[in-house]
């Protein structure tokens, strides 16, 4: 996957740097063998540094993980059922008579689409206000989607000082597993 930079300057002046590199998508024929569920492994580094600044970074948090997007919800599962019955007559001087009947159906509830985070790891900066956060063959997994299940990397870097408190975000580009 191609690597993400984010550059940016936060109100108190700190220069923000934010990566994505390294990053490998290994999709896999699903385990179970389910049509409806999907699989991968990934891999990624991510970091971040902050320098400058006129007020001193008082906290932080530092997020690398993966927003999983399903096309449609199907975990309502599937429903099946139906009727059944039967009818009779009888008179004079037509005689006795009967009819039997039945039917069926078979239902599910496709909703729509959903996308979710999956945060893998994290930690605050450093005394040094950089971070390092990297994932090896860490497992994805996405059950009850019916159609495409697509991926993205992402890194989220919170930071609060005396005077702000702001989110960051870089984003990987997305890819079908």
């Amino acid at each position: 996957m191609a690597p993400q930079v984010y550059d940016k300057v936060s109100p108190d002046g700190w220069h923000l740097n934010l990566q994505i590199k390294n990053e490998v998508v290994n999709s896999v024929p699903n385990l179970a063998a389910a049509a409806n569920s999907r699989e991968a492994f990934v891999t990624a580094t991510a970091t971040a540094t902050a320098t400058g600044g006129g007020n001193p970074i008082q906290d932080s948090l530092f997020i690398l993980g993966y927003q999983l997007g399903c096309q449609s919800d199907v975990s309502a599962g599937l429903v099946m059922g139906g009727t059944g019955g039967v009818a009779g007559s009888a008179g004079v001087p037509s005689g006795v008579g009967g009819t039997i009947g039945a039917a069926g159906f078979l239902e599910t509830i496709v909703q729509p689409g959903v996308i979710v985070d999956l945060p893998m790891t994290n930690m605050a900066l450093s005394p040094g206000n950089t971070a390092s956060l990297g994932v090896d063959n860490l497992h994805i997994k996405a059950d009850a989607c019916g159609g495409d299940v697509n991926i993205r990397s992402y890194a989220y870097l919170r930071i609060s000082t005396a005077a702000s408190h702001f989110s960051y975000a870089i984003y990987g580009d997305p890819i079908k597993i």
